[in-house]
């Protein structure tokens, strides 16, 4: 299979990295940009030159994908061993150290199992693939890897046509502020607290509004969750079918090729299909399960942007992710200290992260007309707070350039000038106090 641009672009600059002596080195190319087959085409070029690799990755369906890709790409699956990292740390002493070990989704790596790989085979040439190279509890990469190579933004591959365009659409179906969070995630029991006010049948009429008849992938918090609402679109008409991880592996293996077939609209799931897994007729997305990960949250908004001529991707997300982590296409600056630099707080007049009021559609504008239904929305939160705070400022000199004309104190008629008095005349707080006694001033 022959590399994309952006994927040739990749591959050198892993290449120039391990020709400056780097060994441990992260590669961050973002979910749907292909990095199962960049991956192959290094597996096709090491084992071309009779050299051993070694994949692993903590889920039975991403290395059955890699086997699949793997093959298909020319790779000599007899110098290739894939296989869970948690066999592979069982099976330490038994392994003849590879030339090469690939590694994806690569931000666990700080698990223990991983590192006690990546800590076993020191000198073997170690890539590690992420989208996102950040964990909750803030912590970075940088005592792992020695170099990181960061991959095209989503926005450039959507604007050059490698992954589908989309609308992104924030209909808030329940309150998250109670939400408590414990090493970076949501707590599992205010989660369920939380989802249990859904109404699910809010799920299918905002379905039904915006992306009716396609086909859809719905990210739910519990088992119990995935089998409500799949149950509630299955008593509305739609074929539906919930699984987990506690799906036997071929009912799971049934229902992917099911829905690869059209054979299902609806697959809702819990805890499956957020990393790796290759269905590329997903059209929409749908989240009714809200988290602090980055991680999570771009494999869940973007599972529905693999593209195809004329389509444009629905994401509907009942839980407020947007707010806590933007739109799937913002600029973000990678970086192995495990920090996200994010943009500085937006001026007034500035592109800032807006949801419609009418038809609840998000998009990045500085102007508050709704791009996809016309409507005039009222100023964001933040945009309020500028507003405010350039309000406050306004009068804070108003008030300044009129006492500084006064003569003596007992021109100030309120309690606002007599602060600004003692400000500019270096009295203590408490000749502000004995003026509003003296001169009766209260306001």
């Amino acid at each position: 299979m022959e590399l994309r641009n952006y994927q040739s672009e990749l591959v050198n600059g892993i290449k120039q990295s391990i020709l400056n002596g780097n060994k441990r080195i992260m590669v961050q190319s973002p979910p749907r940009s292909g990095k199962t087959v960049v991956m192959a085409h290094i597996a096709k070029g090491a084992t071309d030159k009779g050299n051993t690799v070694l994949f692993f990755s903590h889920r039975k369906e991403i290395n059955e994908q890699v086997i699949n890709t793997f093959k298909a790409n020319g790779v000599d699956m007899n110098l290739v061993t894939i296989e869970s990292v948690g066999k592979i740390s069982r099976r330490l002493d038994t392994l003849i150290q590879p030339s090469l070990i690939l590694i994806d989704e690569a931000h666990h790596v700080k698990a223990k199992t991983y590192l006690k790989i990546i800590e076993h085979f020191k000198d073997s040439i170690i890539l590690m693939f992420t989208g996102t190279p950040a964990r909750l509890d803030g912590s970075g990469f940088d005592d792992i890897a020695d170099d990181l190579i960061v991959g095209k933004s989503v926005k450039w591959l959507q604007e050059n046509g490698n992954i589908a365009p989309f609308k992104y659409y924030a209909p808030s179906l329940v309150d998250t502020t109670r939400l408590k969070k414990r090493a970076g995630e949501f707590t599992k029991k205010s989660v369920d607290d939380t989802m249990k006010r859904v109404i699910y049948g809010d799920v299918i009429r905002h379905y039904e509004k915006l992306a009716k008849g396609k086909q859809a992938i719905v990210y739910t918090h519990s088992v119990e969750a995935s089998e409500s609402v799949s149950n509630t679109f299955n008593d509305q008409g739609y074929t539906s079918i919930a699984i987990s991880g506690k799906t036997p592996p071929e009912v799971r293996e049934r229902a992917m090729q099911a829905f690869r077939d059209g054979e299902l609209t609806i697959m809702v799931n819990c805890e499956l299909f957020t990393e790796g897994i290759d269905l590329p007729n997903v059209d929409v997305c749908i989240m009714l399960r809200p988290t602090q990960s980055l991680s999570l949250y771009l494999q869940f908004a973007m599972r529905a942007l693999n593209p195809r001529d004329g389509k444009t991707a629905i994401i509907i997300d009942h839980v407020g992710n947007v707010d806590r982590h933007g739109l799937p296409n913002d600029d973000r600056e990678w970086s192995l200290n495990g920090v996200i630099k994010k943009k500085q707080k937006a001026k007034l007049g500035e592109p800032t992260t807006r949801t419609c009021d009418e038809c609840y559609a998000t998009f990045w504008s500085a102007e508050r007309i709704c791009p996809l239904c016309g409507h005039e929305n009222q100023p964001t939160k933040e945009e309020i707070e500028i507003i405010r705070e350039i309000e406050l400022e306004e009068r804070r000199q108003e008030v300044s350039s009129k006492v500084e004309t006064f003569v003596t104190s007992d021109q100030c008629q309120t309690v606002e000038e007599l602060k600004e008095f003692a400000k500019q005349h270096g009295y203590k707080p408490g000749w502000v106090y004995y003026q509003q006694k003296k001169n009766n001033i209260w306001r």
